[in-house]
């Protein structure tokens, strides 16, 4: 839960390498709740630690209330760009503020879409926190509009088996 830390580049502070690499031997995983903000933290993360298998949690938290997201697009291309990082598709009800139409949601989900590409993408409910916006079935729904266009083996990969592969899991 990096995003309440005030201070930029508290997760690159050397005392952290060591844990960090003994995350990746070990084939630990790190989920990264960052605010917008801390994007770039989390590029740097991920080329210092290129065996570490990092996921951004909630899309990194765009600004979607302000609809302020240019620089979180940037932030978000140069993260794409680790192959070591995945991208969670949840909480962006709650950084909409009072309009998580489908309208407002679809620039966030088409633009992780575009950077990620549908085999480091995961669903994530964001549940019970995103009882604050809306409720699990709305969000699940709207989701499954949003990723409609998709073949039935990159649903299948972004509604469960990414994070199966990713967590190092299986579901069958």
């Amino acid at each position: 839960m990096i995003q309440g830390e005030p201070e930029p580049g508290w997760i690159l502070q050397s005392a952290f390498r060591p844990l960090l690499e003994a995350m990746a031997v070990a084939g630990l995983r790190f989920d990264a709740l960052v605010l917008q903000h801390q994007i770039d933290d989390i590029v740097a993360l991920a080329a210092q630690h290129p065996d570490l298998l990092i996921v951004l949690d909630h899309c990194g938290k765009p600004a979607i209330a302000s609809g302020d997201s240019a620089a979180w697009r940037n932030s978000i291309a140069r993260l794409a760009a680790q192959p070591n990082v995945y991208c969670k598709v949840s909480g962006l009800w709650t950084e909409a503020g009072d309009d998580w139409s489908a309208a407002t949601i679809a620039p966030y989900v088409e633009a992780v879409r575009a950077a990620f590409g549908t085999q480091r993408l995961m669903w994530g409910s964001d549940w019970p926190v995103l009882n604050l916006a809306g409720g699990y079935r709305d969000w699940l729904d709207q989701a499954l509009a949003l990723f409609d266009d998709l073949d039935p083996g990159e649903r299948a990969a972004v509604f469960g088996g990414n994070a199966a592969r990713f967590y190092g899991f299986s579901y069958d």
